[in-house]
């Protein structure tokens, strides 16, 4: 596997992009073969690993997965629109945001959907619990239990020093852990070209996996930071920094993306 040595840290000039939609002009380079992406610090930024899913694997996810029915109402900055407080029937202001409802109707005839699977932390009052996704259609997460270990394995197998802090998070939570692998949850979205964010929601300092399934040309995911691009397509495995600003370039077909994560504050679940 090749490395990649980043020299150059951009965070002051690209820090205002955050919920501005990626372009060409933001990236110095593509990545599209097995490496990982080292910043100045010694930091993991990236490991693209290509072809290591089989078809087989990511049909059947495919398949499953591309049925998620959910509109991205919470992931405003994803988006890339402003966060509006949501209206209650009475028309007064009620006391959660998210995205609104004019730019919900378009992402809705665009095709664009969500769905998370497995288990989600404490949150907004909310005592930890398994998905309402995963309770209704618990066959999205677990006829797809072979693909979630694969992904598992080659996190190990890559990064074993992040896979094995991420492993002992949520070994403190067992009940809320993907059987035995890192995850506590994956979040499945369909056909939204994500605008700058980071993922505020996911484990500290250990890497999150994606891959992309369907057919479909362009996609990259943009580091502004770093001025770097991944092209990755259905058979690779990207693992990567979440907390780093991320979004997409173009893309055009059916493309969806799964992401493979831990949450943030799961441990607290096991107490």
């Amino acid at each position: 596997m090749k490395k990649h040595f980043l020299k150059h840290d951009y965070k002051a000039m690209t820090a205002k992009l955050e919920g501005q939609h990626a372009a060409p002009s933001h990236v110095d380079r593509i990545i599209n073969k097995d490496t990982r992406v080292i910043a100045p610090s010694g930091r993991i930024i990236a490991v693209l690993l290509t072809q290591k899913i089989s078809p087989s694997l990511c049909n059947r996810a495919f398949g499953l997965w591309q049925t998620v029915n959910g509109l991205p109402d919470n992931r405003a900055t994803a988006v890339g629109t402003d966060s509006m407080h949501r209206i209650n029937k009475d028309g007064s202001p009620g006391k959660h945001r998210g995205v609104p409802k004019e730019v919900l109707k378009v992402l809705e005839e665009q095709g664009v959907r969500q769905g998370i699977l497995g288990y989600l932390d404490r949150s907004s009052g909310q005592p930890c619990r398994m998905t309402p996704l995963t309770r209704r259609r618990p066959e999205l997460l677990y006829q797809n239990k072979s693909l979630i270990r694969r992904v598992d394995r080659l996190y190990a197998q890559y990064e074993r020093q992040l896979h094995a802090v991420q492993t002992a998070e949520v070994e403190k939570s067992p009940n809320y852990r993907l059987w035995d692998t890192a995850f506590t949850t994956i979040y499945v979205v369909r056909c939204l070209r994500c605008a700058y964010h980071c993922d505020a929601g996911n484990l500290r300092n250990v890497l999150s996996a994606i891959m992309a399934m369907g057919r479909f040309t362009g996609g990259e995911l943009v580091f502004p930071r770093w001025r770097i691009a991944i092209a990755f397509k259905p058979g690779d495995l990207l693992l990567f920094d979440p907390q780093q600003l991320h979004g997409n370039l173009p893309f055009e077909g059916a493309r969806l993306s799964a992401i493979f994560y831990c949450e943030r504050n799961i441990a607290e679940c096991g107490k």
